[in-house]
């Protein structure tokens, strides 16, 4: 909070105790009795303040917290290529990501390319949590289209994707620039991310 909050909160307060009666009608008088009233809250026995940022929250928001936070229980989850859907004992990226929203009840497609067709498309700039991204692989130079989709995860913010990518790495975070593991690979294979919470 700012200075000038307060001092115009103090102001309102210094107006309102004028305008009933002034500063000498706040005492009690000698032998009354306080028990039945209330005394209002001065200066050492505040009320304080809580801000409810859960209840300030978008349902999206709300909803994008709840599966990156869910998500973050399966850290080191084994990554298979293939692996049976619903199933949270080891993941593919796109069973990974088919998973955690659908536990949300966010339904999405079988595959990566699937999933890339869904929700609305959003431009980098304006990824925010919750947002699935999509990658090429190097391995595959030469894809168009859909085909060029070899890869999905979730972008957590902060420039942070969560998803699982290979064997022996299993479910990880990982940085768009300057990952420790990757170096500038997810940036530079970056297609395109939809929207679909």
């Amino acid at each position: 909070m700012n200075k000038r909050f307060y001092s115009n909160a103090l102001k309102k307060l210094l107006m309102l105790t004028l305008l009933f009666g002034g500063l000498s009608a706040c005492s009690l008088k000698k032998g009354s009795d306080t028990a039945d009233r209330v005394k209002p809250y001065s200066a050492d026995n505040e009320r304080p303040i809580k801000v409810n940022e859960a209840a300030d929250k978008t349902q999206w928001e709300k909803t994008a917290d709840a599966i990156i936070a869910e998500g973050k229980r399966y850290m080191g989850t084994p990554y298979v290529y293939g692996t049976e859907r619903f199933n949270d004992k080891a993941f593919d990226c796109s069973s990974y990501v088919q998973y955690l929203y659908g536990q949300h009840g966010i339904p999405l497609g079988y595959n990566a390319r699937e999933q890339a067709v869904q929700g609305e498309e959003i431009p980098f700039i304006n990824l925010r949590k919750g947002d699935i991204m999509f990658f090429s692989d190097e391995d595959f130079p030469n894809e168009t289209g859909l085909n060029k989709v070899r890869h999905v995860g979730i972008y957590m913010g902060e420039g942070q994707i969560l998803h699982t990518y290979e064997q022996g790495t299993g479910v990880i975070i990982s940085n768009i620039h300057k990952d420790k593991k990757e170096g500038e690979y997810w940036y530079q294979h970056y297609l395109f991310a939809r929207r679909v919470i």
